[in-house]
C-alpha cells in the first residue's frame, strides 16, 4: 500500500476507530496502519522519557512510609542492646508489684465516684 493512503488510514483510525475504518478500507490496509500508529506511539514515549531523564517523580505515600519504618526499625535495633547469655539462661520472674520509696494510693485518680465533686476551676 503506498505510504499516502497508509496514512489516511491511520488518520480515519485515531479519529473514527477501527470499526468505521473496516468499512472504508481493507484488512491490510487496517493492520499496517495499526502497526505504524503503535510505532509512533512508541517512538513518543520513548522521547518523552528521554527528555524526562533529570526530572524526579514523587513518590507514592505508601513507599515513603515502607522506607520511614524501614529506617525507623534499623535505628531502633542499632539503639537495643544485644541479649547476653545470662539473660537466656536466667528464667523470667513473675511479675512483681513496683516498690516506691514514698507516696501511697492516689485519691481521684481521674475516676469519678458518687458522692465526690470535681474541683472548680477559677
Amino acid at each position: 500500500m503506498p505510504l499516502p493512503a497508509l496514512g489516511a488510514a491511520a488518520k480515519f483510525i485515531m479519529s473514527n476507530g477501527v470499526r468505521a475504518a473496516a468499512g472504508k478500507f481493507s484488512r491490510a490496509a487496517i493492520d499496517k496502519a495499526q502497526k505504524e500508529i503503535a510505532k509512533r506511539d512508541a517512538a513518543i514515549g520513548r522521547k518523552a522519557s528521554e527528555a524526562n531523564m533529570g526530572v524526579k517523580k514523587p513518590q507514592k505515600p505508601e513507599v515513603t512510609r515502607k522506607i520511614q519504618d524501614t529506617k525507623r526499625d534499623a535505628r531502633v535495633a542499632k539503639q537495643e542492646p544485644a541479649p547476653s547469655k545470662s539473660d537466656a539462661l536466667r528464667p523470667p520472674k513473675e511479675e512483681v508489684p513496683l516498690k516506691f520509696k514514698k507516696g501511697g494510693k492516689v485519691r481521684g485518680a481521674g475516676i469519678a465516684r458518687k458522692g465526690v465533686r470535681p474541683a472548680k476551676m477559677r
